[in-house]
């Protein structure tokens, strides 16, 4: 049994870790600069043995056989100083996962935008037809999500792993799957010479299979604007029970790669049927007084298009957006693609919230305000908001029943808990 510690344990990728480490039976720690002893996440992993520390450099000593860290976390970290300090091993996230993985049998799931969506429903599959994989994804399976079980992770007793891979460090590169998924390219963290060239060398890595979303023919579509959306493939009809045309495309890059794979396409069928979706993925938080309020975690163009695109199929078509860019960096690389994509799909108010910061050393080249500005310069009807009490008031001011309320964002952990309560607590002025 290994002592091993997250460095940044509450992280989307690194909890996941952590708990696929502490199942497979390692002694587990790890340290969160945003610890709340009160919140699911934390107390799931407390549930599982892992012991959370301040992150101050208590958690790691002599005795600690790994430490785990990611992209994210920055070289003066009282965490990474301590092992380097001590000589304990550091691995990057990505490392470890491999670790893990082994010599299994592996299916990876990368692209720009809906590899989450695509890994948790091909996981959501497998599962339900017998082939008990284990699964690492970005966000919860809400099939899988219980009280007291994150859902993003599946730990299974066959040789066969799913797992979402990262291209925003180039950390895919690390696997070379058996069969493999490449849902879409757009720019985002790099310019698209360079991830054209990232995903060229990771399908080169892929040693079967691999479907590529932009050249998936998505044959013909039953019912492209209401709900149930549906597509046919081989002569079966498949109804994919989440809104949005961009999660059609995810589901029939899962479909072709079952097909591929040889699996049964009729279960195949049922199985997607009973899928549930993915947390904070187009997830409906409620419908207050016929208003319907949907949390997505859209935080690039491709994702904020197909988010906009999405909710503009529900209700009345009227749509009232708030979005938090996820950091400075990004905002600023992808102001000009952000400003069009808001300028092309407008929504009928738009509320920007000011860019999350969890803290550390970063350049604030471009803030929320700045970025307001330009909106409002292109004809986008933006407006700053400073915070989510206002942000509340403003929303119960314009949304009428019929309407759809969307609000998107990365890595603030309040973004998903005020629309679960504004959907709650929903009174109209």
């Amino acid at each position: 049994m290994a002592r091993i510690h997250f460095i940044g344990i509450g992280g989307v990728g690194m909890n996941g870790l952590a708990q696929l480490a502490a199942l497979s039976g390692d002694s587990v720690s790890g340290s969160d600069r945003g610890y709340n002893p009160a919140s699911a996440l934390f107390q799931s992993l407390e549930g599982l043995g892992i012991r959370i520390f301040p992150q101050d450099g208590s958690g790691i000593d002599s005795q600690t056989d790994l430490a785990v860290y990611s992209t994210a976390i920055e070289s003066d970290n009282p965490d990474l100083l301590k092992a380097r300090k001590l000589g304990v091993p550091l691995l990057h996230r990505a490392e470890f996962l491999q670790r893990l993985v082994g010599d299994a049998k592996l299916v990876a799931v990368a692209g720009t935008a809906g590899k989450t969506t695509t890994t948790g429903l091909l996981g959501w599959i497998f599962e339900q037809l017998g082939l008990d994989p284990s699964v690492y994804n970005g966000a919860a399976v809400l099939n899988w999500k219980k009280p007291g079980i994150p859902g993003n992770i599946r730990k299974g007793a066959s040789n066969l792993w799913i797992i979402e891979a990262d291209e925003s460090d180039k950390s895919l590169l690390n696997f070379h799957p058996a069969h493999s998924i490449i849902t879409n390219i757009s720019k985002d963290h790099y310019e698209l010479d360079e991830l054209n060239r990232i995903f060229e060398r990771f399908e080169s890595q892929t040693s079967g299979i691999t479907i590529r979303g932009q050249s998936v023919n998505l044959g013909i579509f039953l019912n492209s604007r209401t709900d149930p959306f549906s597509f046919r493939f081989e002569g079966i009809e498949f109804v994919v029970p989440m809104i949005g045309r961009h999660n059609l495309e995810n589901a029939q890059c899962a479909v072709r790669l079952c097909a591929a794979m040889g699996l049964d396409l009729e279960r195949v069928r049922d199985a997607l049927a009973r899928f549930e979706g993915i947390e904070r993925r187009l997830e409906i938080a409620g419908e207050p007084e016929g208003i319907r309020i949907i949390d997505d975690y859209a935080h690039n163009p491709a994702k904020i298009a197909a988010a906009l695109e999405a909710a503009g199929q529900t209700g009345n078509g009227r749509v009232h957006a708030y979005w938090r860019p996820h950091g400075f960096a990004p905002l600023h690389q992808n102001q000009d693609e952000l400003v069009e994509v808001f300028r092309q799909r407008p929504p009928e108010s738009l509320f920007i919230l000011p860019v999350f910061y969890a803290g550390g050393t970063v350049q604030r080249k471009t803030t929320a305000a700045d970025f307001v500005r330009r909106l409002q310069s292109a004809g986008v009807p933006a407006r700053l908001v400073p915070g989510y009490a206002a942000l509340e008031r403003a929303l119960k001011q314009c949304a009428r029943p019929g309407d759809t309320i969307l609000g998107m964002g990365a890595r603030d952990p309040q973004l998903p808990l005020f629309a679960k309560q504004l959907a709650t607590q929903w009174k109209s002025s």
